[in-house]
């Protein structure tokens, strides 16, 4: 994870009815951590589905855009 310069994640309930979303820290995972195999470790807060789509977070350190809420 760290080799690709990932320093954040974004989160996506794994129900594609849902749409819940979140950003993380991922400094909580070892180096060698692959996102595959922390997917099935989360639960949606909104729908309680379990498991995710974790995808890297590159703008992970860029200010947030007021128009839009995004990263």
């Amino acid at each position: 994870m760290r080799e690709m310069g990932v320093r954040g994640v974004l989160v996506y309930c794994a129900d594609h009815r849902c749409g819940h979303w979140t950003t993380l820290s991922a400094d909580r995972w070892p180096d060698e951590v692959r996102l595959s195999d922390i997917e099935p470790r989360f639960t949606c807060s909104a729908c309680g589905r379990s498991g995710a789509d974790v995808r890297p977070d590159f703008n992970w350190n860029k200010p947030v855009s007021s128009a839009m809420g995004y990263r």
